[in-house]
């Protein structure tokens, strides 16, 4: 049995691993990246259990948390952090993101795979958009928003940066619009997790079968992460920048694509 754990928790490593670079690779080129990459990974190779999908959206989120921290502290540090947005937003984020992970339990699995796909397809067409800066910071809407956006990175397993740095954009620099995005989707994602580890005991069931995978996976993606997110920047230097959003088009169109016949396979196979 010893033997078959080991295994187990090698495999995690490896799958990590690669996660951790297509993860970091995509942080570094677009500025996003998380659940984007590790839903669809943990979804293709984590081994299956009797909660479906639920299950990869959570562990999504953990590894939001754990590599998330890094960029956030870094942002911390350079002053990129509006903290009055982050009062504005944290509370609905939090709610939401509980609220929506909790969803994954109840929702069909085709449904989530459809509104991920959905996610990466908007991204595609919307990614390089010039968005003009307003004059003033309009905070009410950040709260009216926050619930939204928080149960739908829940719901979805990511950190909600990409549907937050378009909404901060709107009143912040893109500096701080990163660093706040960043920041708050990891105080988030471990909320999110947390209280629905507390509440929720198909959770602790589903942890109780996964642990070793997901510590070998997380093992993974903190051990490759840092150095694909700082090759994939100094790379961000040297490619045009057209030459850069036609690739970025075509890698989350190919996401989009995937999870859209993963949502039609999983119907057909019912």
């Amino acid at each position: 049995m010893s033997e078959i754990n080991l295994s187990l928790l090698i495999y995690g490593l490896v799958i990590g691993l690669g996660a951790g670079c297509a993860g970091g690779i995509l942080a570094g080129l677009a500025g996003v990246g998380g659940g984007l990459i590790y839903v669809p990974v943990f979804y293709a190779f984590m081994p299956s259990t009797a909660h479906g999908i639920s299950f990869q959206i959570l562990a999504s989120l953990l590894a939001i948390v754990l590599t998330g921290y890094f960029s956030s502290r870094s942002h911390y540090r350079l002053g990129h952090i509006h903290k009055a947005s982050c009062r504005q937003l944290l509370p609905g984020l939090i709610i939401g993101a509980t609220l929506g992970l909790w969803s994954t339990l109840q929702v069909s699995e085709v449904l989530v795979l459809f509104f991920l796909g959905s996610l990466d397809l908007w991204i595609a067409v919307d990614y390089g958009r010039s968005i003009k800066i307003a004059e003033h910071h309009h905070e009410r809407w950040l709260a009216i928003f926050s619930g939204p956006i928080g149960f739908a990175s829940g719901l979805l397993g990511v950190g909600g940066g990409t549907m937050l740095v378009p909404l901060l954009r709107r009143s912040l620099s893109l500096r701080q619009a990163v660093g706040t995005s960043a920041l708050c989707g990891v105080v988030m994602a471990f909320s999110a997790v947390g209280l629905n580890m507390l509440f929720e005991s198909a959770w602790q069931s589903a942890m109780h079968q996964q642990w070793l995978f997901l510590a070998g996976a997380l093992s993974g993606i903190l051990l490759i992460l840092p150095r694909a997110t700082s090759w994939a920047a100094e790379l961000h230097q040297q490619v045009p920048e057209h030459i850069l959003r036609i690739v970025l088009k075509i890698l989350f169109l190919s996401l989009a694509s995937g999870l859209f016949i993963a949502a039609l396979t999983n119907v057909y196979t019912q």
